[in-house]
């Protein structure tokens, strides 16, 4: 059942994602007075609840959707899981721009993250040993899945282009805590035949180092955990590693 809930969560939020993108490529297509007023994009509107300052104009990337495809980099090689290690970022960000120019700025912020990585490879834990182990095709389980859950601070440095039609760049990095991080192994009908937590085995703090390049609303995006997966230098020596896109509302 958990698996099968993930599964329409999952699909839920692809739906809006492209909901969104259509709905920003209209808004810019739309109306010509969002050339004039450097504020492209759904939403790009909003002034919260104060009169909006001449500098908000060029403020962007405050809410930030990230599309993720999920690996591991280590002890496992990279690009070997299941199509379904998916998962998503969204944040909310402060831009602080350093001058007039408006080409440099400081992006600060909270976010949460939720990862899923799938694959023939399950986690075999035994107290604090934990060993890597393949799925035997006659198994009655079909592929493990691991689910994580983060909550995390970003800082990023930008640079975006001046025209309106902007070319943007960030380098960061993020610092968070790990919610709650399990493995399920999933029966060949699809449903969760066995759950396994592995909060006792992984560390709470996670760090890692992230980048977007991209036009306007979109971003290619992708991101590096620098600290192990495990706790234990004696585990599997194990970074997750993120691939995929952004949106940004406005």
């Amino acid at each position: 059942m958990g698996t099968i809930f993930i599964q329409i969560a999952m699909k839920k939020v692809l739906f809006f994602l492209s909901l969104l993108f259509f709905v920003s490529l209209q808004a810019q297509k739309n109306d010509p007075t969002l050339i004039s007023r450097h504020r492209p994009g759904l939403l790009w509107y909003f002034d919260g609840l104060r009169p909006t300052k001449s500098t908000d104009n060029h403020k962007y990337d405050r809410l930030i959707f990230d599309l993720t495809y999920n690996d591991w980099v280590g002890d496992l090689n990279p690009f070997h899981n299941r199509w379904n290690s998916i998962g998503f970022n969204t944040c909310f960000m402060n831009d602080l721009k350093f001058k007039k120019t408006n080409v440099f700025s400081l992006g600060i912020g909270v976010g949460y993250g939720f990862s899923t990585i799938s694959s023939s490879k399950r986690f075999v834990i035994d107290q604090q040993l934990v060993e890597i182990a393949n799925l035997k095709k006659s198994s009655v389980y079909d592929y493990a899945s691991i689910h994580i859950h983060r909550f995390y601070i970003p800082l990023e440095l930008r640079f975006s282009s001046k025209n309106w039609n902007r070319f943007k760049f960030a380098f960061g990095g993020s610092i968070g805590i790990n919610s709650g991080i399990s493995q399920s192994l999933i029966g060949r009908d699809g449903s969760t035949q066995q759950f396994t937590s592995l909060k006792a085995n992984t560390p709470l703090l996670n760090y890692g180092l992230h980048c977007r390049f991209g036009l306007r609303n979109f971003a290619v995006f992708s991101s590096y955990q620098i600290n192990g997966f495990f706790r234990e230098p004696s585990n599997p020596n194990l970074h997750q590693l993120q691939i995929g896109l952004s949106i940004s509302l406005f």
